[in-house]
């Protein structure tokens, strides 16, 4: 009888060190989950989710639903499992399916409310094409001067442009200096030195 009672209470220690082992487990999930989603959230809050327009052969906007939807999914998946994980009774297993099916929602109305906002961007909101490079990195081809246009190349992607180009300050600019586009005005671009830029940054 003594012995029976042993090996139920050593069962029982048994389990609740698994149950430990696997909430500790979990507990660690849930939080590297959190907090890749914030570390996403930040990056779509920096590039937004647009695709980039040499993506795109016909130079229309249009969007990635992804960068949206997986910090959602992330953060909730995380939040969600972490409370349930320290604050309820619930088992690891129902833990975890109850944290993934919010974390889906929240991605899935993420999702839906992105392509609602992309879909009601006013027609009329067109960007001026004197500005689609402003800030790019540009290097000097063709020595810049005050009353001489010269040359710069930049590159998108893996392809390299080049264009007449004019100092947006009057200052002289050599070859190889390194330089931002300002804007493009038909096809001459107006430039700064980046040291310049630096200085204010």
């Amino acid at each position: 009888m003594r012995v029976s009672r042993v090996h139920a209470a050593l069962r029982a220690a048994d389990d609740t060190l698994w149950i430990d082992v696997q909430s500790h487990r979990m507990t660690i999930l849930y939080l590297a989950s959190f907090i890749i989603g914030l570390l996403l959230a930040v990056r779509v809050m920096i590039y937004g989710v647009e695709r980039p327009r040499d993506e795109s052969p016909d130079g229309e906007r249009s969007f990635r639903i992804s960068p949206a939807m997986v910090p959602v999914f992330a953060v909730v998946f995380g939040v969600i499992g972490y409370l349930l994980t320290r604050f309820s009774n619930a088992g690891p297993t129902s833990t975890f399916l109850i944290a993934a099916l919010l974390g889906i929602a929240g991605a899935l109305a993420a999702g839906r409310l992105v392509s609602k906002w992309w879909t009601t961007t006013p027609e009329s909101d067109v960007d001026d094409e004197r500005y689609i490079l402003q800030g790019h990195i540009a290097r000097v081809t063709k020595d810049i001067r005050a009353d001489v246009d010269g040359e710069v190349t930049y590159e998108i992607g893996s392809r390299h442009y080049s264009l007449k180009a004019r100092s947006f300050d009057a200052a002289a600019l050599s070859v190889g200096t390194e330089v931002v586009i300002e804007r493009i005005e038909g096809d001459v671009a107006y430039v700064e030195a980046w040291m310049e830029v630096e200085k204010r940054l």
